[in-house]
């Protein structure tokens, strides 16, 4: 395990980003809650910004040479535009659209926060050093283990907590934890997806938008996948019950 002391020039670099995604957090996560539970034109006004700015931020992705690759940005614009839909879709779901969509959400902030922190502060062996040298097998490991307990806790308040009346949760726990498995795999799939793109259009950052993060592609690279995938999942399986 990798021990740093606070004066090391790396651990101060890594204390100083954990303040500024800290602080990021602490403003714009009940900003997207609070949209996310009350939904409605709130959220799909939330969901046309995310739109606007993810499609700029894609534009600048899909540069070569001075030139934007078109064929890129309208693969991207589809993309991010199954992403919002996806997201709107899950949360207008007649029954458990909150949950549902919290429970995604919830996934892969989880699985972004442990793995930035078991890669930070155990290390090892990188994941895919070509693509994304920051990210480590190790930070794959406590981000997929940070999204399966979150999400499982998340099912857990459901089903026994202050929404259990409104939203029924079914399938045992062990289903939600292998579940949140899948979504954070998934997650970091959309992340290198992302991280190639910067890679090849020379960029460290989607944009400077979010402290600590950068871009706002950079803060939902992950989110944007694991929307579509789980909404797919939720049509198949009630079209199949």
């Amino acid at each position: 395990m990798r021990r740093l002391s606070l004066k090391h020039p790396v651990a101060g670099e890594f204390m100083n980003t954990l303040q500024k995604r800290i602080v990021s957090a602490v403003v714009l996560a009940p900003v997207v809650i609070a949209a996310v539970w009350t939904g409605g034109f709130v959220f799909y006004g939330l969901m046309a910004l995310v739109f606007a700015v993810s499609v700029h931020e894609w534009s600048r992705l899909s540069l070569r040479g001075g030139r934007i690759n078109w064929g890129l940005l309208l693969l991207g614009v589809v993309y991010i535009v199954c992403a919002c839909a996806a997201a709107i879709w899950l949360r207008d779901h007649a029954e458990n659209g909150l949950y549902l969509l919290l429970y995604v959400l919830f996934a892969i902030w989880a699985c972004d926060s442990g793995a930035y922190m078991a890669g930070k502060l155990i290390g090892g062996p990188k994941m895919a050093p070509k693509i994304s040298p920051n990210k480590t097998w190790a930070g794959l490991i406590g981000g997929c283990l940070a999204s399966a307990v979150v999400v499982t806790g998340i099912t857990a308040f459901c089903k026994n907590g202050a929404l259990a009346l409104t939203i029924p949760v079914s399938h045992p726990h062990t289903v939600h934890f292998i579940i949140g498995l899948v979504l954070a795999v998934i997650g970091q799939i959309g992340d290198l997806l992302v991280s190639v793109l910067k890679r090849r259009a020379g960029l460290k950052d989607t944009g400077n938008i979010i402290p600590g993060h950068g871009g706002l592609l950079d803060r939902i690279d992950a989110l944007l996948l694991a929307l579509i995938v789980f909404a797919a999942i939720i049509f198949v399986l009630e079209a199949t019950a």
